[in-house]
């Protein structure tokens, strides 16, 4: 991330994703959970979904600040 580390949900996140039995998450999980699936998912199966690492890094900032308005 630009400014701050991955907190715990995106990290939980990111390991379901990893997994290709885990399903999608809905939107009942949280902004930082969602954002760390996609990228176990990609990492995965190959498919990109950002151009760039700037682009995640940003995403993954703004999902925490989203969740922090929760």
């Amino acid at each position: 991330m630009i400014g701050r580390p991955a907190n715990d949900e995106m990290v939980e996140g990111y390991r379901d994703g990893l997994d290709m039995n885990s399903p999608e998450p809905s939107a009942n999980r949280s902004f930082s959970y969602r954002h760390g699936f996609k990228n176990g998912r990609a990492d995965r199966t190959g498919k990109l979904w950002a151009s760039s690492y700037e682009e995640l890094a940003r995403m993954a900032d703004e999902a925490m600040t989203l969740d922090e308005g929760r």
